[in-house]
């Protein structure tokens, strides 16, 4: 079944992976402009998560298209904020949101007699009562506005974004559970929703592959329940151009949208905006607007079945060694450019990844599988850097995030499930794991990666490695001049910034200095 094709198709974001390019708030303002009129987006997201965003940017972002174009916000062109969490920042920021939303929606209306914003995204959506909450208090700032400026809003519907491996895979219930609340809340029985799904932090907490196939499940889903239903469901993925945060490129186009067809809207990173050929976005974007909304696969419950412990397996395989380096991670992102104004990780306001839940996938797996992932969770939260900088610390040691557990994982899954299971991934489930890991292969270098990590987890690598190449016939051969950069990175300069003195501080910038020339390299920060 084709969709119908309302959904806007790409969606410009604020993700700070671009390689050289700061863009501060201000700047934003004119970037949501350059994304409809340059690049051909249909829709912007000003971010409020984990951002020091302005309050008034909402505001800001509208009046400058009902001032400088014809282009009508709310109705040739979406603004779809990004919330806050009440749960994971505070309540008090989620309000501010909320209140701008109001604030542009009234400025709005006195042009052009629409609403500039009718949906906002709410993140790290993990249960059905977080939306309803939020729901319920855009609704009492709908109620203020209408009392103080006697503007009768129609509430912004929230997108939830869902974003752990959990929560992908309980999507169809989520949402499911999302359109009856609405009707009792919003007294509204409309037969079109929008979700937002996460390639990065599913990838951050369960690995690479884990995390393409709860994206693709969680596709699945939500285009089974809207059949079910008939209720019209907008899928957007995020996603950004490495392979291990989606790896969506002009060059990976005709992979990328078949990998995860049955999804309506993608998102445009700014590293594909600024780091890329400036042609390569544009093409991207038109390549969108014919590929998306095509028919999803629909998995059937042995598919599922297999998919949930193949899942099992490869979180299991990829928590065992991340938990083993979070700290030389944690010390490369801190030295990797904030091209954005964010929070900082772990602040009074701002928030680290905390360890992620697995109740839900592990009583799902078969019990032998269920018990090694249980016994792979870190026993407390590592406070790791949000996914792009994890992505970039990773690449920067010279171990691609895409590798870590893969080949041990696949073997495992030959083991526990079947040779039929092996091959069913590799040639259904995730035809191009092989394309992505030879984009990262590219980056693998070995030597230096035994410069951070601990002697048994190196020979972990090692395996994985090997059973990489042997069954995909991968050449274990980095690029020459991404490794003469590598060997010049070496651990003790790491801590050269703590020290203090002038020797140290040059040293500290010709390690940042390293890594950015590495970046610029890979065409991303992260």
């Amino acid at each position: 079944m084709q969709k119908d094709g309302k959904f806007p198709k790409v969606m410009c974001t604020q993700h700070p992976d671009s390689v050289s390019k700061y863009i501060s708030t201000k700047e934003e303002i004119n970037e949501a402009l350059e994304a409809v009129v340059k690049f051909g987006c249909d829709e912007y997201m000003p971010d409020y998560e984990g951002k020091t965003t302005p309050y008034h940017q909402n505001v800001q972002i509208v009046s400058k298209f009902i001032d400088e174009t014809d282009i009508i916000p709310g109705k040739d062109v979406f603004i779809t904020p990004r919330a806050t969490s009440a749960l994971h920042e505070n309540r008090f920021r989620q309000l501010m949101v909320m209140m701008s939303i109001a604030e542009a929606n009234y400025n709005a209306y006195q042009y052009s007699k629409s609403q500039a914003i009718t949906e906002f995204v709410h993140p790290m959506t993990s249960n059905i009562q977080e939306i309803v909450a939020a729901q319920q208090h855009m609704q009492d700032v709908s109620e203020l506005a209408k009392k103080e400026f006697n503007f009768k809003m129609e509430t912004p519907r929230i997108i939830p974004l869902l974003e752990d491996v959990q929560g992908l895979l309980n999507a169809g219930k989520i949402i499911n559970e999302l359109i009856k609340a609405n009707q009792d809340l919003l007294d509204i029985d409309e037969n079109r929703y929008r979700v937002f799904i996460g390639k990065s932090d599913s990838a951050l907490s369960f690995g690479h592959v884990a995390s393409n196939l709860s994206c693709k499940y969680a596709i699945s889903e939500l285009n089974q329940l809207g059949m079910d239903t008939g209720t019209d469901i907008g899928i957007i993925l995020g996603a950004g151009s490495l392979p291990f945060r989606g790896h969506m490129s002009l060059k990976n186009a005709d992979n990328f949208f078949e990998e995860y067809r049955g999804i309506d809207t993608i998102t445009l990173q700014s590293a594909l905006r600024y780091n890329h050929a400036e042609s390569d976005a544009e093409k991207l974007v038109n390549i969108a607007k014919s590929e998306l909304s095509k028919t999803a696969r629909i998995f059937n419950s042995s598919e599922k079945e297999e998919i949930i412990n193949i899942i099992g397996i490869f979180g299991a395989r990829y928590n065992k060694s991340i938990q083993q380096i979070s700290s030389s991670i944690n010390r490369i992102a801190d030295l990797l450019p904030p091209q954005r104004d964010r929070l900082v990780r772990g602040g009074g306001t701002g928030y680290a990844r905390d360890v992620p839940d697995i109740t839900g996938v592990s009583c799902a797996c078969r019990s032998d599988i269920k018990k090694e992932l249980e016994d792979s969770m870190p026993k407390e939260s590592m406070e790791l850097p949000r996914a792009i900088k994890f992505t970039g610390a990773l690449y920067s040691m010279g171990i691609p995030p895409e590798i870590i557990g893969t080949g041990t994982a696949l073997e495992k899954v030959r083991e526990k499930m079947g040779e039929d299971v092996h091959d069913r991934l590799l040639s259904e489930y995730f035809p191009s794991l092989k394309s992505d890991l030879e984009f990262a292969f590219d980056y693998l270098d070995l030597d230096a990666a035994s410069r951070f990590l601990p002697a048994p987890l190196m020979e972990d690598i090692q395996k994985d490695v090997k059973i990489l190449s042997e069954t995909f016939g991968l050449e274990k051969k980095c690029n020459p001049s991404y490794k003469m950069l590598l060997d010049m990175l070496q651990p003790h300069m790491l801590d050269a910034k703590y020290t203090g003195d002038l020797m140290d501080e040059e040293i500290s910038q010709l390690v940042r200095s390293t890594l950015i020339q590495m970046a610029k390299m890979r065409k991303a920060l992260g």
